[in-house]
C-alpha cells in the first residue's frame, strides 16, 4: 500500500494544476452587461484611429465578422447570403461599415458584429 501522505500530496498537486492561473480568473476586459464583447463604437474608434495597428485591428475584426456571416449564409444556418465582388479589398469593406455607422451614430451602442452584419447585408446582400 502506498504512502497516504505522498498520495494525498500528489492528488493536491494534480488538482491544483487543473485550476486556471490566477491571472485568468480576474480580467480587466470583462464582457459588458449588454452581453456583447465589443460595441460598434469600440470598433469604430479603431477604424478611424491614426494608429496603423488600430486600423489593422479594425480590418481584422470586420473580416472575422464577414467570415462568420458568410459561413452562416452559405450553410443556410441563419442570416443572409452576401455577394461581395471577388477581389474587394478590406479597406472598401471598412468604408462600407464606417458609412453605415456614420449614418446612424445612435447604433454605435449596439453589438459591433450585428451592426457589421446590417451594413454588409444592406450593401452586398444577394
Amino acid at each position: 500500500m502506498g504512502n497516504p501522505i505522498r498520495s494525498g500530496a500528489a492528488a493536491m498537486i494534480l488538482a491544483a494544476s487543473a485550476l486556471p492561473p490566477q491571472g485568468a480568473l480576474a480580467q480587466d476586459d470583462s464582457t459588458p452587461s449588454t452581453g456583447v464583447f465589443k460595441t460598434a463604437e469600440e470598433i469604430y474608434e479603431l477604424c478611424v484611429s491614426s494608429d496603423v495597428s488600430d486600423v489593422e485591428a479594425c480590418d481584422w475584426y470586420i473580416m472575422a465578422a464577414h467570415d462568420m456571416i458568410k459561413f452562416y449564409g452559405d450553410t443556410d444556418t441563419g442570416g443572409s447570403k452576401l455577394c461581395i465582388p471577388t477581389g474587394t479589398q478590406a479597406q472598401v469593406i471598412r468604408e462600407v461599415v464606417l458609412d453605415y455607422w456614420r449614418a446612424d451614430p445612435d447604433g454605435l451602442q449596439y453589438s459591433a458584429v450585428s451592426t457589421i452584419y446590417n451594413a454588409l447585408e444592406a450593401e452586398y446582400g444577394c
